[in-house]
């Protein structure tokens, strides 16, 4: 099979044998990190990112926020975040909240997103 010819190449030759394909890359350490709008980065929002097991996640979280989650190689990272409430009143104005995002792997910047309007979007892949 082409599939057990390529797994070879990059696992245990004993872990392709078996079909076995979890735990066959190698886990890396991913670090989230949201910010938003307000007096020190402060204020609330949701965060929709991946989890350790692969899985999307939604929380309800105050900024600063970061979390830390372990990964396979080759996991598709996503994070994406959103002020609740989107806006503020300064004033006689109403303002748009803007947040940020961060993913880093392995302690490595990976894609960072700044002081956007409504929601923030960061993506990447474990590697």
């Amino acid at each position: 099979m082409r599939l057990t010819k390529i797994v070879s190449k990059f696992c245990l030759p004993a872990v392709a044998a078996a079909g076995l394909l979890s735990g066959c890359g190698a886990s890396h350490d991913v670090d989230y990190y949201a910010v938003g709008a307000g007096e020190g980065g402060k204020g609330a929002g949701t965060v929709t990112y991946v989890d350790g097991s692969g899985e999307t996640v939604t929380e309800s979280v105050t900024f600063p926020w970061r979390k830390t989650v372990s990964v396979d190689e080759g996991v598709k990272l996503t994070l994406k975040v959103m002020p609740v409430p989107n806006t503020a009143k300064v004033g006689q104005l109403t303002i748009q909240i803007k947040v940020s995002c961060q993913i880093s792997v392995g302690g490595e910047v990976k894609d960072a997103v700044q002081g956007h309007e409504r929601m923030a979007e960061c993506d990447t892949v474990s590697q």
